[in-house]
């Protein structure tokens, strides 16, 4: 008996092995190599122009026809650096014997740029974008780009492509001034960083302290989830309640805190005997992102004024 469980022991360490290498090929073909013209030699921009005046003249906008030598890291610089050697294309007008972003698989495609773009490659295999079949040219135009940092399109038109329904949580009544022109998606949003969950810095507390300091702690009296996380209670994109909640008070409460009654020391108190459904919570427990103050009813912290 002692034999056949040594032997299931060893089996299970093998399945664990072959587990693990097949989840390494599965990450591997996020990644895939650049693909190369077998042959091809590099001709230079000049031959390039010849036939593509008008993207060459929408080039000469781009930062990209600005660099300096040192800092194309050992690439031909021009068209080239991304397209690959085009001695076969010139010759031919192939377009099987160039580099062509939109022919290519959205992850190779990506890779062309992200040999020099290292910093946006760190966790490029984590990334939903990747998974999802997105590469950089999706968002990025090289030749004629229309915002910043050459994308498509104006930033926020741009994500909503593909976010819809962070789109309509926009035009909720209670929403953060995108669709005023006063934020876009990258003040909170690194699109190219997943290891942060695509948070721009830090957790997503320290991303909303950025703005809305007063609610920073420590306090002597926390409310817990405002330490843990602001996303808790509030909606970043758009509510139909007030203030970015996701409930209205006092049911977002409700689902933490069991109802009571309030007891008043006074039986004339206004509020003696209110149930919590006719209230709002706060109408007592004002401070509910945290307090240095103790209760005056009870001397503990119960978060009022």
């Amino acid at each position: 008996m002692k034999k056949r469980q040594r032997f299931s022991g060893w089996s299970g360490v093998v399945f664990l092995i072959m587990f693990c290498c097949a989840a390494c090929v599965k990450l591997g073909n996020l990644t895939p190599k650049i693909p190369s013209i077998a042959g091809a030699s590099y001709v230079g921009n000049d031959k390039c122009l010849e036939c593509h005046q008008e993207i060459g003249s929408d080039f000469k906008k781009n930062i990209h026809s600005r660099l300096a030598d040192f800092e194309v890291g050992g690439h031909v610089k021009g068209c080239e650096s991304c397209h690959g050697a085009g001695s076969l294309h010139a010759g031919s007008c192939d377009v099987k014997k160039i580099l062509c972003t939109i022919k290519l698989l959205p992850q190779q495609g990506s890779e062309i740029c992200l040999s020099c773009h290292r910093e946006s490659s760190i966790a490029r295999d984590h990334s939903v974008h990747v998974s999802e079949e997105v590469g950089c040219a999706d968002c990025h135009k090289m030749h004629s780009p229309v915002g910043r940092k050459l994308l498509k399109a104006q930033e926020t038109d741009l994500c909503y492509t593909c976010h819809r329904d962070k789109q309509a949580q926009m035009n909720f009544p209670s929403h953060h001034p995108i669709r005023e022109g006063k934020m876009k998606c990258s003040g909170c949003h690194n699109p190219h960083d997943p290891e942060k969950e695509y948070v721009s810095q830090g957790t997503v507390n320290d991303l909303c302290y950025n703005c809305h300091a007063e609610y920073q702690g420590p306090f002597v009296y926390e409310h817990p989830p405002v330490s843990e996380d602001c996303s808790i209670c509030h909606d970043p994109h758009g509510t139909v309640a007030n203030n970015l909640l996701r409930q209205n008070d006092p049911y977002l409460c409700l689902r933490c805190h069991r109802g009571h009654i309030y007891k008043s020391p006074s039986p004339d108190h206004p509020d003696a005997k209110q149930s919590v459904f006719l209230t709002a919570c706060t109408q007592c427990h004002s401070q509910i992102h945290g307090t240095d103050l103790p209760s005056r009813a009870s001397g503990k912290g119960r978060l009022t004024r």
